[in-house]
């Protein structure tokens, strides 16, 4: 390396240099002694249980408790839905056979359909006619029609200026 190299390298990794405090947290979390002697002091401690966690009773009975209760939730459910379907009326038209019962159920539809539009468009009609009743009605005070304005001469216009008159809009 040149000297000159070696002053750029020497710049450069000054600039990110760590601190004495960084190099120290890094070295004793990933020194190779400093982790045996942790896991040595790890293993020397006891145990609150000598039991794994899937062995120990509290964690069965939890465990167990969890499972009743999910099932006493589903029987509860099956109850209720049945309680709702009791009086529920699923298919009434099911039991009904044959093409022309089935050709005048579609008969059937499309005139309750009809009906119902031809209902829906005079609602909405009978709505239209109310806000426009209401947009005519106004503020409530009486309006008077409005003047008609004759156009005035330029010397009928001057000679009220002359006479100190008000200019009429006859």
């Amino acid at each position: 390396m040149t000297p000159r190299a070696a002053a750029q390298t020497t710049s450069a990794t000054s600039s990110r240099k760590k601190s004495h405090q960084t190099k120290k947290r890094k070295l004793r979390a990933t020194g190779a002694a400093a982790f045996g002697e942790t896991l040595q002091s790890l293993l020397g401690t006891d145990a609150p249980s000598a039991l794994p966690l899937s062995l120990k009773p509290s964690i069965g009975r939890k465990r167990n408790d969890e499972k009743l209760e999910m099932r006493a939730k589903k029987v509860l459910q099956v109850e209720r839905k049945e309680k709702e379907d009791k009086g529920r009326v699923r298919d009434v038209i099911g039991g009904w056979g044959g093409e022309s019962e089935r050709a005048l159920r579609k008969v059937a539809q499309r005139g309750v359909v009809k009906l119902f539009n031809v209902i829906q468009q005079s609602q909405a009609s009978a709505a239209a006619e109310v806000e426009e009743s209401k947009a005519k009605r106004g503020s409530g005070k009486a309006t008077l029609p409005a003047p008609l304005e004759k156009p005035v001469n330029k010397s009928e216009f001057l000679d009220f200026i002359r006479a100190g008159a008000v200019v009429s809009k006859r």
